[in-house]
């Protein structure tokens, strides 16, 4: 039930549920956006029930890996495979809390997981008794069953847990002959705010319904190492599959990576390589009332969506990291960066323009209609910044030195007032000095130093200080103009 008093209903009228993959943003990296509803205080009105809502949540789309040595083609297709008598994969369950009003914070959060079908669970990260970096404490259960529990827990009493980013994974096993994996998500959450007295006030909250999802078996990434254990995070066991390992589990330089532990506690660092990113940020995003948020979320996973595809990048082989307002792209490595940049940017470029077309239309009530301006209401806005350097996937997100310096630039002020400053255009671009030296600098096409400004980048609190090239970028100026 919403603030309105509107009752909930489970899509589609009960247990059967719906296909996530029958919805328009069936490729979307979404599987649902969804109220937190409280659990206490319920109001009866007549034949309906008014619950308070707490906050929201965003649910991943489920990720799934296949094992290695798995024929997951062939079950399929009900051949030879087919006869197997089990099937292991590799599932990660993304999702992300909204941010909550100034005083209040998550003290817990807890992830349900129901398979369909048969399939259980062999392994469970974060495992049973798991204490972060940050303090936060997990409890798991479900081990060989089909009903999995996860919950996070804020360090201390007056502890919050970070909204974003948060994820949790099993190894599943599930019928040889199947086609799909599927079940069903929910979470519920505890918040807590302070009151006179030194006293907090708790509530707790849940997901209205529980979300269905599907995934079809032949559809799930290889993974070309065995798993470690424990388990690591999902895109972890794609690291050696994108990057060039042999099948073997020997990387391209020969180190051996089969069976090496490397898990949160291990001294191992993750593989360190060289990749382009891409940073971007919505405008004023915070200053947006919560249905615009989610939809300002969708327009810019959409618009990365297509600028991947405008310059010829595969989306799944791109390293991904949603910020809420904001997203990080860690490209592939080997690409051709000087076809690659230039394609990104118009893709950008393109899709806010698309994005922004009903908020910008002439009026038409008015004599000479009305002339567009990006910061008409409801336009949607971005900044974007572009480094390259050493990156590492790290336990809960990209780490290194390139990544910090790509969001130092994003963040800076000169490149939020460069947006702020230029009126005709939704999208502002900064390069860090070193990509603008090898890419614009030498004259490729599609890359002309034209329109670029050089800013110093400082950053006091961060001990940060920088070079960046900030261009305003326009859909309808000609490549390399």
């Amino acid at each position: 039930m919403g603030e309105d008093g509107t009752e909930y209903e489970e899509p589609n009228g009960g247990a059967g549920g719906v296909n996530p993959a029958d919805d328009d943003q069936a490729h979307d990296d979404v599987l649902a956006t969804t109220d937190l509803l409280a659990v206490d205080g319920v109001v009866s009105k007549g034949r309906q029930h008014v619950r308070d809502r707490i906050g929201g949540a965003s649910l991943g789309r489920p990720l799934g890996y296949a094992l290695p040595g798995a024929d997951l083609q062939g079950a399929a297709d009900g051949g030879v495979a087919a006869a197997a008598t089990h099937r292991d994969i590799l599932l990660c369950f993304p999702f992300d809390l909204e941010e909550l009003p100034e005083g209040r914070g998550y003290q817990q959060v807890t992830l349900a997981v129901r398979l369909d079908d048969g399939t259980h669970a062999l392994t469970l990260h974060p495992a049973p008794g798991t204490t972060a970096a940050d303090g936060t404490e997990v409890a798991a259960f479900g081990l060989g069953r089909d009903r999995l529990r996860w919950t996070f827990r804020a360090p201390g009493r007056s502890g919050a847990l970070r909204p974003d980013g948060r994820w949790a994974q099993a190894v599943v096993r599930l019928p040889g002959t199947a086609a799909e994996v599927s079940g069903r998500l929910s979470l519920t959450t505890v918040t807590v705010q302070p009151v006179l007295g030194g006293t907090f006030l708790r509530r707790e909250a849940e997901t209205p319904y529980d979300t269905p999802f599907r995934l079809q078996v032949a559809e799930v990434w290889p993974a070309a190492t065995p798993l470690a254990r424990p388990a690591l995070p999902g895109a972890w066991a794609l690291c050696a599959y994108e990057d060039g390992a042999s099948e073997d589990g020997a990387s391209e330089d020969g180190a051996a990576t089969d069976g090496e532990e490397a898990g949160p506690d291990s001294r191992e660092l993750p593989p360190g390589l060289r990749r382009l990113c891409l940073a971007v940020d919505i405008e004023k995003y915070s200053a947006r009332d919560n249905a615009d948020m989610i939809r300002l979320q969708r327009v810019l996973l959409r618009t990365l969506r297509a600028a991947c595809e405008q310059a010829g990048i595969e989306w799944r082989r791109c390293g991904r990291q949603a910020q809420g307002d904001g997203y990080l792209l860690v490209l592939e490595p080997g690409i051709d960066e000087t076809r690659v940049v230039p394609g990104l940017l118009d893709g950008l470029a393109a899709g806010l323009a698309v994005a922004n077309a009903p908020a910008n239309a002439p009026d038409r009530t008015k004599p000479g209609g009305r002339a567009a301006d990006s910061r008409v209401p409801g336009s949607i806005r971005m900044r974007a910044s572009l480094h390259q350097g050493i990156v590492h996937e790290a336990d809960s997100g990209y780490a290194g030195s390139a990544v910090v310096a790509l969001f130092r630039v994003l963040d800076s002020g000169p490149v939020r007032r460069a947006l702020a400053e230029t009126l005709s255009t939704h999208l502002v671009v900064a390069f860090s000095d070193a990509l603008y030296q090898d890419l614009v600098a030498t004259g490729y096409e599609g890359l002309s130093a034209t329109g670029f400004r050089r800013v110093e980048i400082q950053v006091e609190a961060k001990s940060f200080t920088g070079v960046a090239w900030i261009r305003a970028m326009h859909p309808s100026v000609t490549r390399g103009c």
